[in-house]
């Protein structure tokens, strides 16, 4: 059934999209979705909407996670096409990896030239505070979901692509951001981690943890398309008393920063060939 519902809204992707080919396919995560798509003087991106249409009306299921939006829209920022998720959907949903990443897959398929990933994620360091936007360099997604399936040996050593990292970096500087490069650590939610699982991950490698995105990151490198990640951090993760309300409010706290960030690193990201 799950492969039908996939086959079905692939194909109602690939007819909504016409001959477009977006510049950029953007992924938004908890709190950032809805709030995204206003107008630059509300702290959102301002793009001049084309088209839109809901998951639903694409085949798909609708998320479940407060916070996230449930549209695809096709439209302008500037000189760039650019295509929108308002809202992911989550393996911790109930819903098989492959699906989750449908749209994305799709759109990418059709050619889009870069890919755009956000998230909220829980610090898993001290040098990281609450309502900090960071750039992803890396992931470890050891043991979570992966949307190939068979002998897909792709390379990731670039998964979160260098010059789009540096570009972001660069702005975020240009606008009085010190933005940080972490490392993006998979959890499977949607549970918050215990203390243990954090200490773990943290020696581990990881920075940040989250319950998304890292998927997202394996599908753009399965078809080569140059990924980038920015993220909120929303809290300490392992800490007492987390909440999704937290991670909503502080996502909404951060979002026209993360929104300016956004447009400028879209204008100014070096070309793909």
């Amino acid at each position: 059934m799950s492969k039908e519902i996939r086959e079905h809204a692939r194909s109602a992707v690939r007819e909504w999209l016409g001959d477009c080919v977006p510049d950029w396919m953007l992924v938004c995560g908890s709190g950032m979705g809805a709030g995204l798509m206003e107008g630059v003087e509300s702290g959102g991106l301002g793009v001049t909407v084309e088209r839109q249409i809901t998951l639903e009306a694409l085949g798909l299921p609708v998320s479940t996670v407060p916070g996230h939006g449930n549209s695809l829209i096709l439209g302008a920022l500037g000189a760039a096409r650019v295509c929108v998720q308002t809202g992911r959907l989550h393996p911790y949903e109930g819903h098989d990896v492959r699906l989750c990443t449908t749209v994305l897959d799709t759109v990418l398929e059709a050619g889009a030239k870069r890919v755009m990933l956000t998230a909220a994620v829980g610090a898993l360091t001290d040098t990281l505070a609450a309502g900090e936007v960071v750039a992803l360099r890396d992931q470890m997604a050891l043991f979570g979901p992966t949307p190939l399936v068979g002998p897909s040996f792709i390379d990731c050593s670039n998964i979160y692509d260098a010059a789009l990292r540096e570009c972001a970096v660069e702005v975020g500087r240009q606008q009085g951001l010190a933005l940080k490069s972490v490392v993006y650590a998979h959890a499977r939610g949607p549970q918050y981690e215990t203390p243990a699982e954090c200490a773990a991950l943290k020696t581990l490698g990881g920075e940040v943890v989250g319950m998304s995105t890292t998927y997202e990151a394996v599908a753009a490198a399965s078809r080569g398309v140059p990924c980038a990640g920015l993220a909120i951090v929303t809290n300490a993760a392992g800490a007492d008393g987390l909440s999704h309300d937290e991670v909503k409010e502080r996502s909404n706290e951060a979002r026209s920063t993360l929104a300016r960030l956004l447009i400028d690193v879209i204008k100014a990201a070096p070309g793909v060939e």
